[in-house]
């Protein structure tokens, strides 16, 4: 006969896994909340920002903050309206790695690219460009 695993081990394995996932998560939520803000692009008609940020816990020599840090990038970005309204967001890409060597940046007509360590990734923003008279 077969020995099945018991539901306390089961649940320990389970535990083990999702403690630090929720973790790492809730530090991700208020690493982008006290998120410092590097650079803002305007596109050239000022309908659209788009932003970069380094995020942080505040005091970085932490347990906390290093774990964060260890599974982060060092930034992310963001695309707003001119009315602050968010468009589009790097900081919930989870398996992308952003860089932080260079910001953010317009390069057509509603379209914006930032630096990752593969290259450039960006956005094509139907809202952002720009009506000509």
């Amino acid at each position: 006969m077969e020995a099945r695993p018991s539901r306390f081990v089961l649940l320990g394995g389970v535990l083990l896994l999702f403690l630090p996932m929720a973790y790492y998560f809730f530090l991700k939520w208020a690493a982008g909340q006290k998120a410092e803000v590097v650079s803002v692009s305007w596109n050239p008609n000022h309908t659209c920002s788009v932003t970069t940020y380094f995020p942080s816990l505040g005091e970085e020599r932490t347990v906390s903050s290093r774990f964060f840090h260890f599974f982060s990038s060092p930034a992310f970005f963001r695309v707003h309206d001119a009315r602050g309204a968010l468009l589009r967001s790097s900081e919930w890409k989870l398996f992308q790695n952003e860089a932080d060597d260079e910001v953010a940046r317009w390069v057509g007509d509603g379209q914006a690219v930032y630096p990752t360590r593969q290259g450039y990734e960006g956005w094509t923003l139907p809202e952002c460009v720009g009506l000509v008279p």
